[in-house]
């Protein structure tokens, strides 16, 4: 399930960079909906095209995102109610009965295994470290996708490292984030989405569609 969420993310950030909010809106919902690791990215993708593209674009990404996560999660949600609770909510936050036998001596599991008032520490310090990155968004929104890509990956890093069940094998998921977005950058759009939109005039050079 790594794999593929890592897939969306990139996409996603792609596209808000391309100026195409639905697609980044569709393929945030779909990350969203396999782990809400991917929570974090529908904030970066929506302060990029915000402070790219205007308002009007971030609100279409945000209600795609919502929208589309609704519809995928909604099934499960009405079907399987505390299983959804336990598999999205208590297993991740060490409350489950059954603890991970995944998790890795990170900040956060070795807070949370001193009690209770360890564990409620960690969570504190875990929605303290999203409030910053929140903020950040706010004060100084990304505009490139190289520096959209480092801030989620700033995010999910601090999120990983503070999580009361987190594990070593998640932060590969940051470090592939800043990799991609330097390896297919170029200024102002990303060549992964805008490649598969050129097209060849008459005179035979190559031109970029403008997508909106």
């Amino acid at each position: 399930m790594d794999l593929p969420l890592a897939g969306l993310c990139c996409l996603a950030l792609a596209a808000a960079a391309a100026g195409r909010p639905v697609l980044s809106g569709a393929a945030l919902a779909g990350a969203c909906a396999l782990k809400w690791t991917a929570l974090p990215a529908v904030a970066v993708a929506v302060a990029l095209l915000a402070v790219c593209r205007g308002r009007r674009p971030a609100v279409r990404c945000a209600l795609a995102a919502a929208g589309g996560t609704a519809l995928l999660v909604l099934p499960a949600a009405l079907l399987q109610p505390a299983e959804l609770w336990r598999q999205v909510f208590a297993f991740p936050t060490g409350r489950a009965e059954v603890p991970t036998p995944a998790s890795s001596p990170l900040p956060g599991r070795l807070l949370a295994e001193l009690g209770p008032w360890g564990w409620y520490l960690t969570v504190g310090l875990l929605l303290a470290g999203g409030l910053a990155v929140a903020l950040s968004l706010l004060v100084r929104p990304p505009r490139t996708v190289v520096a959209a890509a480092d801030r989620l990956a700033l995010g999910l890093t601090l999120a990983f490292l503070l999580a009361p069940a987190g594990r070593f094998g998640y932060l590969a998921l940051p470090v592939l984030l800043s990799v991609w977005a330097r390896s297919v950058a170029v200024p102002g759009v990303s060549r992964v989405v805008a490649g598969s939109f050129r097209l060849r005039p008459s005179d035979g050079r190559p031109r970029v569609r403008n997508e909106r």
